[in-house]
């Protein structure tokens, strides 16, 4: 077991084997709970679908708007 101290801000260091063997990185979120005295930290994990509808489309396109769309990108290549 290893210790860490705990900042005057209330960070704590998780060790650096710790983070490698977790593949942890800066800025990464973890989740912190408490149960019966005993703090747990959990890496959330980076998944894209945490994120799924989270941004709202202002307008909509059709099929043959996309198309078109593209077909033009197409030509200005």
């Amino acid at each position: 077991m290893q210790t860490s101290s705990i900042t005057s801000k209330g960070q704590v260091t998780i060790p650096a084997n710790i983070r490698k063997s977790l593949h942890l990185t800066a800025g990464q979120k973890v989740k912190v709970s408490c149960e019966n005295n005993i703090i747990t930290i959990t890496p959330v994990e980076n998944d894209i679908s945490a994120v799924f509808g989270l941004l709202k489309a202002t307008k909509t396109v059709s099929l043959a708007q996309m198309e078109e769309a593209i077909a033009e990108a197409a030509c200005d290549d």
